[in-house]
């Protein structure tokens, strides 16, 4: 079975449409990544249910989507591939720079029929808001979407309220991929 799995690699290219802030603006980014084996110790292929274990020994029952291909093709002893990683990165900008709003992409692929089951899911999301207010005594700024809404919030780094100024803008990306695959176990 050929399935194209989405990488890591891909997953940052959601990120890559996001100029790099100008003007010492500041921007921060955090990211997980997990990438896990899990070995088939029990299936039901009519009630669509699969007992996997992990390395450590820890079992977990899962449900299997409709949408899953080729359960029948999975066995005892077959292991699945889980990679999951999921990246938010908040930068700020000036106030002509972006414009408001919001972007969302996406991606699915499934395995092809008659192989082993496997998926892949990526989705990014970038919202823009305008900075509406700051309060440097109480550590809060106050962000206004296109719409009109606004929201305050207290910044996990209250020193980078010094260096963004009313009217400039704020874009918040997330993006999240995973791939799951499932290969023929050891015999």
């Amino acid at each position: 079975m050929k399935l194209k799995i989405i990488t890591v690699a891909v997953f940052f290219l959601f990120m890559s449409n996001m100029a790099v802030a100008v003007d010492q603006k500041p921007a921060s980014e955090e990211s997980i990544i997990v990438k896990q084996e899990l070995e088939v110790i029990q299936i039901n292929h009519e009630e669509r249910w699969a007992l996997l274990k992990d390395r450590s020994g820890f079992t977990k029952k899962f449900n299997i989507s409709d949408d899953v291909r080729n359960l029948d093709n999975v066995a005892v002893g077959d292991v699945v591939y889980v990679n999951y990683a999921e990246t938010m990165q908040i930068m700020a900008f000036g106030p002509d720079a972006i414009n408001a709003g919001k972007e969302v992409e996406g991606i699915f692929a499934r395995a092809p029929e008659g192989g082993k089951p496997g998926k892949a899911i990526a989705t990014a999301a970038t919202v823009v808001v305008t900075i509406a207010a700051i309060d440097l005594k109480n550590s809060l700024v106050t962000l206004k979407d296109k719409q009109g809404n606004t929201k305050t919030f207290k910044p996990r780094l209250p020193a980078n309220l010094k260096k963004v100024k009313v009217g400039d803008k704020i874009a918040v990306s997330f993006a999240r991929a995973i791939s799951i695959t499932v290969r023929e176990g050891k015999k």
